[in-house]
């Protein structure tokens, strides 16, 4: 009896079906990943925006705040009061900073402080707009001024609206003199 041994053919590589099926795969994860990425790097945007805008008006308003506690009084005649955007006009103890005067650059701008004669100096950034600015006269004339403060700040790039944010911030103030 005459046994015939075939020898089997060894093949190496993939076929088509998983060359597909192997690309596929790493196209889906490729792509989630580039996905996740760009999620990210538009949070970091958004939180950096918010960041922005927050701290802006923070700063802007603990200046404003100090000035009003140091100040003599209110110049009530040369500030506009519930309307925005509104002025304030601070009496000053000293007479270089006399009087200081909080508005904006322009409607939709920068807040400015200007002491005395001196140049206006900017309180906020260019990448933040304030939208409202308005002061309120909360206690009657001749008595000891108590003002409220209202801004309402977004960031200036309105491009992308993934990253839009706006804030509005209050608070009242009383003259200590």
């Amino acid at each position: 009896m005459l046994i015939q041994i075939k020898k089997a053919k060894k093949y190496f590589g993939f076929t088509l079906i998983e060359s597909i099926i192997t690309i596929g795969l790493i196209v889906a994860i490729a792509g989630s990943f580039a996905g996740f990425v760009v999620y990210i790097m538009n949070a970091r945007s958004s939180v950096q925006s918010m960041q922005e805008v927050d701290g802006n008006l923070r700063f802007a308003l603990d200046v404003v705040s100090r000035k009003i506690r140091n100040a003599n009084g209110v110049n009530i005649g040369m500030s506009v009061f519930d309307s925005d955007p509104g002025m304030l006009s601070l009496s000053m103890p000293t007479p270089s900073a006399d009087p200081t005067i909080f508005q904006l650059d322009q409607d939709n701008g920068i807040l400015v402080m200007r002491e005395g004669s001196s140049q206006p100096v900017s309180l906020t950034t260019n990448e933040v707009q304030l939208s409202r600015l308005i002061f309120s006269l909360l206690s009657g004339v001749g008595r000891r001024e108590n003002i409220s403060i209202t801004l309402d700040g977004k960031n200036s790039s309105e491009d992308d609206s993934y990253v839009s944010f706006t804030h509005s911030i209050r608070t009242s103030v009383s003259v200590r003199q």
